[in-house]
């Protein structure tokens, strides 16, 4: 109950966000230069504070241990989509594959990971996440456009977030803590991360148009896999091989998380069904305010 309770109040600011926008509180720029701070300001220095020096260092074994889970999920997802969606119009075909595979790990997943598995868990988180930019801006970008260029694959490997993660990793070795005077503004810049996010969420759920919302086989069965069949079948595998150490569980409840934010930004892109993409990300999300609390108490 205290996992529902914790991953319920990050969905009451996603509701804060949604009703701030219908209010007008929030313009589009707004939500868009608050996006763009989450992104390269606030998630690296969430990642960054995970780097907790009270974390033994026996866990780095762990760390790629997520990396390796990481690596197979999105390749097992990349799979199934491929096999699932070979019927549908090519405009919907990339946009339900780009949902199968990718959730929203990123924004909604630092949140609620750190929510039910505490700091350990966002550190964890972040060397998912590593690998997740990477299938980005490789596989991702690949399925829409048909190609991918060393430019895509040095944005996946140079950005903040990953940045972040290997500063980290250095900080998490020195023999000696880092003065109160950097910790304590890390710590604040890291809390930011939570309540922004989760309200941007919301704010941007706001502008979905809510005429034929809910219409469309398309619509179901993209948010289907995305939030209750790919973690179902993550967490039947993982049973079925006996994985039980946090970084197969931290990797699993990842999996959980609704559709990736950028799916609609990829197709207003590469010209795909960009209204299909805005629907799947609303209705996703609204729905795994059920579905993440379940497979939080199924993996906690």
């Amino acid at each position: 109950m205290a996992v529902f309770s914790r991953v319920l109040s990050i969905f009451i600011l996603i509701v804060i966000g949604y009703a701030a926008r219908k209010a007008k509180a929030m313009n589009q720029s707004l939500i868009s230069g608050l996006s763009g701070f989450i992104l390269n300001v606030a998630i690296p220095f969430t990642i960054l504070a995970s780097f907790d020096r009270s974390i033994p260092k026996s866990a780095l074994p762990d760390l790629g241990r997520t990396a390796l889970w990481a690596i197979a999920l999105h390749g097992f997802a990349i799979a199934a989509a491929s096999l699932a969606y070979r019927k549908f119009p090519d405009s919907e075909r990339k946009v339900l594959s780009y949902v199968t595979v990718f959730a929203n790990c990123g924004f909604m997943g630092f949140p609620v990971v750190e929510s039910v598995f505490g700091k350990i868990g966002v550190m964890y988180a972040s060397i998912y996440v590593v690998i997740f930019q990477i299938f980005i801006w490789t596989y991702g970008v690949t399925l829409f456009s048909g190609a991918a260029s060393k430019g895509q694959l040095r944005k996946a490997l140079l950005n903040p977030g990953n940045i972040s993660v290997l500063i980290g990793l250095v900080v998490w070795f020195l023999p000696f803590d880092l003065p109160e005077a950097l910790k304590v503004p890390i710590t604040n810049m890291s809390n930011l991360t939570t309540p922004l996010s989760m309200v941007v969420v919301g704010a941007t759920l706001a502008d979905v148009p809510i005429a034929g919302l809910l219409k469309g086989k398309e619509l179901w069965i993209g948010t289907a896999a995305r939030v209750i069949l790919m973690p179902l079948a993550v967490y039947g595998v993982m049973k079925l091989v006996g994985a039980t150490s946090l970084p197969a569980r931290i990797s699993a409840f990842l999996v959980a998380m609704p559709a990736a934010a950028q799916t609609v930004i990829f197709a207003e892109r590469y010209k795909a069904d960009v209204g299909l993409a805005s629907k799947m990300i609303f209705v996703s999300t609204v729905l795994s305010a059920l579905t993440i609390p379940v497979f939080a108490m199924l993996l906690k």
